[in-house]
């Protein structure tokens, strides 16, 4: 498997989805495709298969929207777009339970399911081996615990499926708690039969510790403390010989130190399409597409004299600019982490050789306000002359830095303060901020160690799961300007406004779904 790109296999690209149609007359089959009945034969043909399932984790209908379902969903992003029921989606109104980036990640997500299954039925059959026959399975593992990690996040309680679908499969719908339980077996499993690390093309597959840091934080979102220490502490027991945080925050987020020394778990991307704002969009139907589409509709806004940016569909709150304003580091300045997140008045940076002044003016009074607009940097190509509509930053789902947090939190809850404050420090000393206290009270560092992963991951699907596992959603977050300032205005996510506890905790379930399979429920109050 290149760093860049998987081999993708045609006849995986498919997932029998709960919707789909049972009769299709105008179908035809192609005899020369591959089939089960010719395919899983080899070695290479195994290799292929589990490469169709890393492609899933790629396939924008999942790696798109769930920004949408996570980063606009939690107080660090709003929504400004011209499409409504996209722009709803961060205020949590969902009228429409098929829209696009409701539906697409649901499908997508079984879709990427199914390959694994498929490796999983298959390839324990072929000889090949032994040794890489056990890795592939396991790959194929922690695939599928990814998928159902992020389902059972945002739609709770959904089918475990487990083995290839038919069409005639209806099956029965399983419990938040039942899902996470399936990530750690399948987590657990996979990590007695990866390896702990890759060499050459291979690097940038799923090993032993990527397995166990997903492990873990499928043990925090239920809040069990324990089991979450000791499987980040086995990650921990490898620091700093194999992993360790990287000398400057922000190379985690360009192509020019992937899968480095702080990544865990990382989604390879490649601008294969490369194609720049303002050319030919072409999403390479056949394969799929390699490729990250988040500076397209997270970065900065074109504006009059300025094409270089975006549709700039999600932004950074103003709570969430307060909250890095909130401390100053050693030397007095304000958080290096901020430049490297957003894009906003006051910003060092030019990105794509523009200051945020120079926009500014560009806009004339139409965008680009102080005060008022604030953009992502993060993960966007703000040190080159422009943004690709396909990105090949590479998405890294679990880095170091959240691992030690995570572990500080866990220890904390424990009534360990002690021990979990040199973690926290290890993450702030990075970025030249003042050390934490070791005589910090248990509640004074579990609200300092909540600003510090805002500040250390804003913008990297971490805060809304976070917020869940605080217990602190709620529209008391809208504050006082709640029907009187947009998010981007206040001090406030006023866009919680509209957030109904018991509700909108949880996405609805796409009604396609819920109508084809009558074992299928919907969730609470939808």
């Amino acid at each position: 498997m290149n760093t860049k790109t998987l081999v993708l296999t045609a006849m995986m690209s498919g997932g029998i989805l709960f919707s789909c149609s049972e009769s299709k007359l105008l179908d035809q089959v192609n005899p020369n495709q591959a089939s089960t009945a010719t395919f899983w034969k080899t070695s290479d043909d195994a290799i292929k298969g589990v490469n169709a399932a890393y492609s899933a984790m790629q396939d924008r209908r999942f790696s798109l929207w769930i920004r949408f379902l996570t980063d606009l969903s939690s107080d660090e992003g709003y929504s400004q777009s011209p499409w409504t029921d996209l722009g709803n989606i961060s205020k949590f109104i969902v009228t429409d339970y098929n829209i696009a980036m409701n539906i697409e990640p649901f499908q997508a997500a079984y879709q990427g399911i199914y390959r694994t299954n498929q490796v999983l039925e298959n390839v324990p059959n072929i000889n090949m081996d032994a040794t890489l026959k056990k890795r592939v399975v396991a790959e194929a593992k922690v695939i599928r615990a990814y998928f159902y990690y992020n389902m059972a996040n945002i739609w709770g309680n959904v089918p475990l499926v487990l083995t290839s679908q038919t069409l005639g499969d209806r099956p029965a719908q399983n419990t938040q708690a039942q899902v996470f339980e399936q990530v750690i077996k399948d987590c657990q499993e996979a990590a007695a039969d990866l390896p702990e690390s890759y060499t050459g093309q291979d690097v940038g597959r799923l090993h032993k510790y990527s397995a166990i840091a997903l492990m873990g934080k499928a043990y925090m979102q239920q809040r069990k403390w324990v089991e979450a220490t000791a499987a980040f502490k086995q990650i921990i027991d490898q620091t700093p010989t194999r992993f360790d945080l990287v000398p400057d925050f922000k190379d985690n987020f360009t192509t020019l130190l992937e899968n480095n020394k702080e990544s865990l778990f990382e989604i390879q991307y490649y601008d294969e399409n490369e194609s720049k704002v303002g050319g030919a969009v072409n999403y390479d139907v056949a394969g799929g597409s390699e490729s990250s589409e988040r500076a397209q509709f997270f970065g900065l806004r074109n504006t009059t004299g300025f094409n270089k940016g975006g549709w700039c569909d999600g932004q950074p709150t103003k709570w969430l600019l307060n909250e890095f304003l909130k401390e100053k580091d050693k030397n007095g300045n304000k958080d290096y982490r901020l430049d490297y997140t957003m894009f906003y008045s006051g910003s060092s940076l030019k990105t794509h050789g523009y200051s945020y002044e120079d926009l500014t003016k560009l806009a004339a009074g139409s965008d680009y306000l102080p005060q008022r607009d604030r953009f992502w940097i993060k993960y966007t190509a703000y040190y080159q002359s422009t943004d690709s509509y396909f990105s090949g930053i590479n998405d890294r789902v679990i880095r170091l830095a959240d691992v030690y947090l995570l572990y500080a939190e866990a220890l904390n809850e424990q009534g360990q303060t002690t021990a979990g404050i040199p973690f926290a420090n290890k993450v702030r000393t990075r970025v030249n901020m003042k050390e934490l206290p070791l005589t910090m009270t248990q509640a004074a560092f579990r609200e300092q160690l909540r600003h510090d992963r805002v500040v250390e991951l804003a913008g990297e699907t971490q805060r809304f799961w976070d917020m869940k596992r605080y217990g602190i959603l709620g529209p008391e977050l809208a504050g006082p300007d709640a029907g009187k300032k947009p998010a981007n205005e206040s001090d406030f996510d006023t866009d919680f406004s509209t957030f109904v506890k018991g509700k909108s905790e949880l996405y609805p379930i796409p009604l396609y779904e819920t109508d084809a399979n009558p074992n299928i429920k919907q969730n609470p109050n939808w």
